[in-house]
């Protein structure tokens, strides 16, 4: 289960891999034309980049073997600039390709647990969880290299950063949104069923990033003309972490210390940005709602694991190639700007990872936990482009906002969780997102809870029980950093949990709640 992170050379492939997707990262074509006075909004930045996909006569993005070997390059580049590169494969893909990242340091000693024990931050940044969305990998490679000898080099004084440009190789050779398993790799960071999901779990366990980047791109055409008659404006839509469990001070210093400083940078970069958001579906057309308070997200998983986590979408995922340039200079900007906002704010992000881990570990068997939340109902003025004339047309529109949240379901929060002894694979995944999951070596009681099926308008309760533990089941303590991520993972009702998503096979039968502290003898699952 655990994600290994190992110097190259790359693992083999899988032993039996999926179907190979096509080869090369086609560029597919626009959803729609665009007007003239529409690409006169978006002209194309005066930097240059020097990626594969920008290649004179090129009708395609970088591919897999590019970038492998463009992540090579920038090793000795870094290496001789005096920065420690280190080239980690995270994982290996369903259909065998690996999934690399890069490691840029100035610390003599780059091992997990020297980088962790140094006390420094470290930020990670992942581009292409969907393949269908290229600009993310390609301003990530930019950035990489800057990282490794220009201008972005200085800020490895103050933090270690992890670029991981193409977390969905499969996809991006395919042009898909999906991995190969046809699994949205956005929607895994909490049952971690795919190995893409593993690999950016293990690099989140192994590296304790302060800061998370997650660059994404959306669909700028058809879905706003259907619902508006008009198109998206926005350069960048931003999000950071808004989920049950993300402690408010993660939030604060998120929207202070890095969403602020951002939307000053990319309008000194004449890039306009709004709040992510998707677009409702019939019957609720005008309806549209920011980024859902899911714990499955990368960005909502990392808030739980008290990391600042930005979500930055450039505007283009149905635009095949083009404004790619302004689309990867978006991406490139909103990464450096993150990246030196970490730099300036470095000894505060650690003096908030400390405190915030202490809380929240000093929370088990005491106050409420939250089990569903939604956003709250409201108006906002949404700003698109007309079609034609590239104007600004403004919409009023129902705005589902996640900035503050409602809460619909909440319990006591119990000491730990319960599994039964048959719930290994469960522990397994709780273990790769990094909680601390004990084996249960003698059989006891404890005072705790169980589930039931109640039939009412809340369809589950909990019922006192004095829960009889076997030898060989499984505890999962609250008194641990991550204890938000095993809530979200073991309340049944808990949207895409473990219970809801099949992964605990004994259902309701299979969990419980543990209300005081076990005195019987535990070991720690390695």
């Amino acid at each position: 289960m655990r994600a290994p992170v190992v110097v190259t050379p790359p693992p083999a492939a899988v032993p039996t891999p999926a179907p190979a997707p096509t080869p090369a990262a086609v560029a597919p074509p626009a959803s729609g034309p665009e007007s003239a006075a529409l690409m006169a909004r978006f002209p194309d930045p005066v930097v240059r980049y020097a990626t594969p996909a920008f290649e004179p006569g090129r009708s395609t993005f970088t591919s897999n073997a590019e970038l492998q070997a463009q992540l090579r390059a920038i090793v000795r580049e870094a290496k001789a600039a005096g920065v420690r590169a280190q080239l980690l494969v995270a994982g290996v893909s369903q259909a065998g390709q690996p999934i690399e990242a890069l490691l840029l340091s100035r610390q003599a000693d780059v091992s997990p647990a020297a980088l962790r024990a140094s006390g420094r931050p470290a930020v990670l940044l992942i581009g292409q969880q969907h393949g269908d969305e290229p600009a993310g990998a390609e301003a990530l490679l930019v950035v990489a290299r800057s990282l490794a000898g220009g201008t972005l080099a200085p800020l490895l004084d103050q933090v270690d950063a992890i670029v991981l440009p193409r977390a969905n190789p499969d996809g991006a050779s395919a042009g898909q949104r999906a991995t190969a398993s046809g699994i949205d790799l956005n929607r895994d960071h909490l049952l971690l069923r795919t190995p893409e999901a593993q690999a950016i779990a293990g690099l989140m366990r192994d590296y304790a990033p302060a800061v998370l980047a997650d660059a994404h791109e959306y669909a700028a055409l058809a879905p706003y003309l259907e619902r508006f008659g008009a198109v998206a404006r926005a350069d960048a839509l931003l999000q950071y972490a808004m989920a049950p469990g993300v402690h408010e001070f993660v939030s604060r210093a998120a929207e202070e210390w890095f969403r602020r400083p951002l939307l000053d940078r990319l309008q000194k970069e004449a890039l306009s940005s709004d709040w992510y958001h998707t677009l409702g579906a019939a019957p609720e057309p005008r309806r549209v709602a920011m980024g859902a308070p899911r714990p499955d997200t990368a960005r909502n998983a990392a808030g739980l694991r008290h990391e600042v986590a930005l979500l930055v979408e450039t505007r283009g995922s149905d635009l095949g190639r083009a404004h790619l340039a302004r689309r990867v200079h978006t991406q490139v900007v909103a990464m450096g700007s993150i990246l030196a906002s970490a730099a300036a704010r470095a000894d505060d992000l650690s003096r908030l990872r400390r405190f915030v881990e202490t809380e929240t570990a000093s929370r088990a068997c005491a106050g409420e936990v939250v089990v569903e939340a939604a956003a709250t109902p409201s108006e906002y003025q949404l700003k698109l482009l007309d079609p034609a004339s590239g104007a600004d047309r403004s919409v009023n529109v129902a705005w589902d906002s996640a900035l503050q949240l409602q809460t619909l379901r909440e319990r006591a929060r119990p000491c730990g969780y319960w599994l039964a002894a048959g719930e290994r694979e469960a522990a397994l995944r709780l273990r790769g997102l990094g909680l601390v999951v004990q084996r249960i070596d003698e059989t006891g009681v404890v005072r705790g809870e169980s589930y039931r099926e109640s039939g009412a308008a809340v369809p589950l309760e909990t019922v006192p029980a004095l829960l009889d533990v076997e030898r060989g089941s499984w505890y999962v303590p609250l008194d641990q950093p991550l204890a938000a991520l095993a809530s979200a993972a073991l309340e049944p009702d808990a949207p895409g949990g473990y219970v809801a998503q099949g992964l605990i096979a004994g259902g309701l039968r299979g969990v419980a709640r543990v209300l005081a502290r076990p005195g019987f003898r535990l070991s720690t699952l390695p």
